[in-house]
């Protein structure tokens, strides 16, 4: 059952340079209970896809057009027209971010502990105090060792990888239906991405949560997501469930993605990286945004025409797939 179906989808942010169109007529679906893995190389616009959905883009962006339509209980509501003051109470209890950068996420001034306690207060009522002892189990649930005495730690005292599970901690104080998780495990090593990683299959499980995970490394992906959707230039040109998506990937992208990825079976083999950088978005290129990178492309076609997102299970936007 569908939890959250985002439909056209365009996010342009209006910078002194122009226009930048970050994210184009975006669509894709949530399910319950699943996790939804969006890929692709930096600038692609994954984070403002997920930021536009609960209207988390300040000037000079600005949400052009699109809807994304979250059930719950029965009732539909559309996210990007809904007023400020209900959003403000989905946003961050049914609905919870955990951002790419938890020193950013955490306010210098005030304790772990604390802002843990703020954010259950903002949703559920009463004073902070209240919810301390309950933020102590949240940091006990993350595997945050001695919780006690780290609640009443402030950010600075924290390492990289305490930081991101404290803001885990904040993020599913409120026991939230969709947690939006942007690269998650960039600022720690590979020992504390894979405590994460297994933190967040035990939450899914506990509460039953969806979860829209951001990343560009693909190993993380075929670990821990459903479904994949890729994208590129502002736009998604691939999408399907996880195992099709790494057995027959069919965008040229993907294809690239996957290649740049070290092979377990044969380390010896070269790597082969995606000649060329992603498109200037204030300008970008006619067509398919990839043809400038695209070593199969069909001169005459993929530079003047965009290929749609066609597909049922496995949806790809290429001219190679008729």
């Amino acid at each position: 059952m569908k939890i959250l179906e985002v439909r056209n989808l365009t996010v342009y942010f209006y910078t002194y340079a122009g226009v930048v169109k970050a994210v184009e007529n975006v669509s894709f679906d949530l399910y319950r209970g699943e996790v939804l893995a969006i890929v692709g190389e930096t600038g692609s616009g994954k984070s403002v896809t997920t930021r536009a959905i609960t209207r988390l883009i300040q000037p000079p962006g600005k949400i052009i057009s699109g809807s994304a339509i979250y059930r719950r209980d029965g009732e539909e509501v559309d996210l990007l027209r809904l007023p400020e003051e209900e959003l403000r109470r989905i946003r961050g209890s049914e609905i919870a971010y955990v951002f790419q950068d938890p020193s950013s996420a955490l306010d210098p001034l005030y304790t772990v502990g604390y802002q843990i306690g703020e954010t259950m207060a903002a949703h559920r009522g009463g004073k902070i105090k209240q919810y301390l002892s309950e933020a102590v189990d949240l940091l006990r649930m993350v595997l945050i060792p001695d919780p006690e005495s780290r609640s009443r730690s402030f950010p600075h005292q924290l390492s990289g990888g305490m930081k991101q599970r404290s803001v885990i901690a904040m993020s599913i104080s409120n026991k939230p239906r969709v947690l939006i998780a942007d690269e998650p495990t960039t600022a720690v090593d590979v020992t504390v991405q894979a405590q994460i990683l297994h933190l967040f299959k035990q939450l899914k499980e506990q509460f039953g949560m969806s979860i829209i995970f951001i990343t560009h490394n693909m190993g993380l992906v075929a670990e821990f997501a459903d479904r994949v959707a890729v994208m590129y230039g502002g736009k998604i040109v691939e999408e399907a469930p996880v195992e099709e998506l790494f057995q027959n990937p069919k965008h040229p992208y993907t294809q690239g993605l996957l290649n740049a990825v070290i092979n377990p079976l044969n380390p010896q083999e070269r790597l082969k990286p995606i000649p060329g950088t992603i498109p200037n978005l204030i300008n970008p290129p006619a067509g398919c945004r990839f043809h400038p990178r695209c070593p199969y492309i069909i001169t005459g076609k993929c530079e003047k025409e965009e290929p749609p997102l066609l597909g049922d299970r496995h949806k790809v936007a290429c001219w190679l797939y008729p």
